[in-house]
């Protein structure tokens, strides 16, 4: 799977890699039940939640070379 970035819809980013989904949630980011994550980025997501996105980019795409 290619890499994550700030561009990556949240529907992608968790697409295969329950890892990341476990990533958002820990942040409080419902986005497993959100319908607005296919449409929406990681980016725009983090800002909505009030989290870093260099913080949350670099702990998604850990996680998600672990899958």
């Amino acid at each position: 799977m290619s890499k994550i970035t700030k561009e990556t819809t949240l529907f992608e980013t968790m697409k295969g890699r329950a890892a990341a989904a476990k990533v958002l949630a820990s942040y409080h980011m419902g986005c497993q039940s959100c319908s607005g994550a296919r449409f929406e980025t990681v980016e725009w997501g983090a800002r909505m939640h009030g989290v870093d996105v260099k913080e949350l980019l670099k702990k998604l795409n850990e996680a998600a070379s672990k899958n």
